[in-house]
């Protein structure tokens, strides 16, 4: 059985077509997608395994507003940061909301 931080990778490659990479900056450690800088820049994407959810760090914005917060119905206001949305499980509309906001990095 897929694991859900294996599902958001998949999701993630296939939106970005793009294969994500490991990378540590300071304590932080995670895959990412669409670095800044090849060498040294942080990625636009990244995902983060936690003991009890998988962390989707992003800044999708449209007009130079950001987008997460028309999501809230989706993915809940106490599972968002402003730059990240922690997930504990997938369905169809976080599949679907997810899908949508990638096309926007």
């Amino acid at each position: 059985m897929e694991s859900l931080s294996e599902k958001l990778n998949e999701i993630i490659t296939a939106e970005l077509n793009e294969t994500g990479k490991m990378y540590t900056i300071g304590k932080f450690t995670g895959l990412g997608w669409r670095f800044n800088d090849k060498v040294t820049g942080e990625p636009k994407v990244s995902l983060k395994q936690y003991d009890k959810t998988v962390n989707l760090y992003f800044f999708p914005q449209e007009d130079g507003q950001p987008l997460l917060p028309q999501y809230e119905s989706v993915f809940k206001k106490s599972n968002m940061g402003k730059s990240c949305v922690r997930l504990k499980n997938l369905d169809d509309k976080k599949i679907a909301a997810i899908r949508q906001l990638l096309q926007k990095i």
